[in-house]
């Protein structure tokens, strides 16, 4: 064999080599169940939690997962105008907390401004022509199976962001976590400490991350929209506090548990009772903006996903979405943690750590091919 062919038979292998890295670094985000984690140039992410409603599983569909899209930031999913090139609609497969319940958490990356919580199941587009004609992607029924909320904001909540917490404590929630900051005294923020900070940057005051909370839709707070006729739900993060004596989780709209029992804030979470998903409508609706203190802090919508959403999903009436309040109820900080280890892709949607896996493995027999014909062609 000529130096010649050895030659190009090693720029060939070469290229190859490189070409397979540059793909499988693509799935750099997904673990082996296909659930994402933080690549690892994310330096600083919020552990954030979502309840899913019963309602939103498919069986026909295979969508039993929660999923996680974001357009702007580390690890960002593919976006419509093409700015960043991650996981498509409907995002990451999200991390189980617990099954049975419906429990999905994601370890966000920190820089990421707005959030889209869905069932996992690509629903498709859903067109109307001029003559009022209805054509679907794939079908109406997996249209209607698709769930998603709105486009919500995920980094962190300040005064005035938020008509639920501007109004906790008969409008004192914010002055009393930003005593509980500059103060001696923490006992306000409960086990949230570390969620409280003075944002200096932009003169915007106390505020508060969503680490370590659960965002909960409202059933009551949804949008139609007018050019796709999909459904996109409202709903709002609160403080997450586990288990309680009776093995029911609980959630809660201020950070000590104690607190929040005494002012009657706290919730069960039942994924049997509500939310229920409304009967979608045969027209496209203009959307009814439910929200009253719906906050962006810097997020945009010129990502948003194919089932067309809004940016005005904040809710103020947790009640609405579970049963009243357990009054004697008590705190348990330990919760059990279930891990989902039969992980399942047939819903519709591309996951990334398969589509890298057959891409890389493309170009390794493409590689293959050109050194038998680089070979044959200098015999």
């Amino acid at each position: 064999m000529s130096k010649k062919l050895i030659s190009i038979i090693l720029s060939c292998v070469l290229v190859a080599s490189l070409a397979v890295v540059g793909v499988v670094s693509v799935s750099a985000a997904i673990d082996n169940d296909g659930r994402y984690v933080p690549s690892e140039g994310v330096t600083e992410t919020h552990r954030i939690y979502f309840f899913m409603p019963e309602s939103w599983k498919s069986e026909k569909f295979n969508a039993s997962d929660a999923g996680a899209y974001w357009w702007n930031g580390a690890d960002a999913c593919e976006s419509k105008d093409g700015t960043s090139k991650g996981a498509p609609w409907p995002g990451y497969k999200m991390q189980v907390y617990d099954a049975d319940a419906n429990l999905f958490y994601v370890d966000l990356p920190a820089d990421a401004p707005n959030i889209i919580f869905n069932n996992y199941l690509n629903g498709g587009e859903k067109t109307t022509d001029k003559s009022g004609n209805v054509t679907y992607q794939f079908s109406k029924e997996q249209f209607e199976a698709a769930a998603q909320t709105k486009d919500m904001t995920c980094q962190f909540y300040s005064a005035g962001d938020d008509d639920y917490y501007d109004d906790m404590l008969d409008g004192e929630f914010w002055s009393k976590a930003e005593a509980a900051v500059e103060g001696n005294d923490k006992s306000f923020l409960g086990n949230f400490k570390d969620n409280f900070f003075i944002d200096t940057e932009d003169d915007l005051g106390i505020s508060m991350t969503f680490d370590n909370m659960i965002f909960v839709i409202d059933p009551e707070n949804y949008d139609v929209n007018e050019l796709s006729g999909k459904l996109s739900y409202g709903g709002n993060f609160y403080f997450f506090y586990g288990k309680n004596a009776d093995g029911k989780y609980e959630y809660g709209g201020l950070p000590d548990y104690e607190m929040a029992k005494e002012n009657g804030v706290v919730n069960v979470l039942d994924k049997d009772a509500k939310p229920a998903t409304p009967i979608q409508p045969d027209k496209p609706q203009n959307p009814d903006d439910n929200n009253n203190g719906g906050n962006n802090n810097g997020g945009n919508n010129n990502g948003a996903n194919n089932n067309g959403t809004n940016n005005n999903g904040a809710n103020t009436n947790p009640t609405a979405t579970v049963p009243a309040p357990d009054k004697n109820a008590t705190s348990s900080a330990d919760s059990v943690s279930t891990s989902d280890t039969t992980p399942t892709s047939g819903n519709g949607a591309v996951q990334t750590g398969v589509a890298t896996a057959a891409a890389a493995l493309a170009v390794v027999l493409i590689a293959g091919g050109a050194v038998l014909y680089t070979r044959k062609r200098f015999e």
